[in-house]
């Protein structure tokens, strides 16, 4: 028990030592705690010769509003993790972290150049003897974990996924015309990352990430006589050495002559994990082309 009690106070203070003005080891949020349930306290370097970290505090399951340890002082106090006027309190910081109302400009120095996210006060005064307050930028609001699944849509954004080129003999282009009767190809054309996948990208914000991997798991081409095929792989591509046989994976046969709109909808699979939640996302996309289907004449000479 002792063994696991040092090995949690070691990994809490490895996480959780930062400076005041520098960029935290892990992503700020109100009362940060390890997995397991615990508030780590944090120890600001140089500051009483500690920098270490408070004996951890469980916050116990249930608890609508966990403490913070406050490490600055011996014995260490504890401090509610939300202040109505000083906002939520962040490990990190060792402060309660609110928006700066109205920010200054975006020629002051706090920017740093960035020109997108928000400038916060962090303030300590009346909490323990060091700074009072200061302002610094971040991204992201700190004490705010994003939503994962909108992190996740913003990495199927990335993907850019559009439909599929269509692949077809006879050929679709004006002026051609197959039979009834004879075997029609289909395939993927082209197939790429985009089309076909897999596609995996990832999206962040404040810290945290969400990756997601996608890709087509089958293509349901509508003929335009009634008829559908579903495919589960790109299909093989026409070559005249195939002669007049039938596509050995994704083919057709048209038993009247007419003119039809031949519309190839790809189904994505697309998974997605972060911020300890996983899930799955949807996409369809469509592309079409007009093929033109005749009937074989026969011409008797009398």
């Amino acid at each position: 028990m002792l063994t696991r009690f040092l090995a949690a106070l070691v990994l809490c203070v490895a996480l959780a030592t930062t400076s005041l003005t520098g960029t935290p080891a892990y992503a700020e949020a109100g009362c940060e705690g390890a997995s397991w349930g615990v508030a780590c306290g944090v120890g600001v370097p140089g500051y009483g010769g500690s920098g270490g970290a408070a004996p951890l505090k469980h916050t116990g399951s249930g608890s609508s509003d966990p403490v913070a340890c406050v490490t600055q002082e011996m014995p260490p106090r504890e401090v509610p993790c939300s202040n109505p006027e000083l906002g939520t309190w962040s490990n990190a910081r060792a402060c309660y972290i609110k928006a700066e109302s109205p920010p200054p400009p975006l020629t002051d120095a706090v920017w740093s150049g960035n020109t997108t996210g928000s400038i916060y006060r962090c303030s300590a005064s009346g909490i323990w003897s060091g700074p009072g307050s200061y302002l610094f930028w971040a991204d992201t609001a700190p004490g705010v974990v994003p939503d994962p699944r909108v992190l996740a849509q913003q990495a199927v954004t990335q993907m850019r996924l559009r439909a599929v080129t269509i692949g077809m003999a006879p050929d679709p282009a004006p002026g051609s015309v197959g039979l009834v009767g004879l075997p029609i190809w289909l395939w993927v054309a082209s197939p790429d990352q985009s089309t076909w996948g897999p596609n995996t990208k990832t999206a962040s914000a404040g810290g945290y990430s969400v990756t997601a991997t996608g890709k087509v798991t089958r293509v349901v081409w509508s003929m335009g006589d009634g008829g559908t095929v579903a495919c589960t792989s790109t299909g093989t591509s026409y070559t005249d050495s195939f002669g007049m046989s039938a596509s050995p994976d994704c083919g057709y046969r048209y038993t009247k002559q007419g003119t039809y709109t031949v519309t190839a909808t790809s189904y994505w699979t697309i998974n997605w994990s972060g911020i300890g939640e996983s899930g799955v996302i949807n996409q369809t996309y469509t592309s079409s082309v007009v093929v033109t289907i005749g009937e074989l004449q026969t011409v008797v000479k009398g």
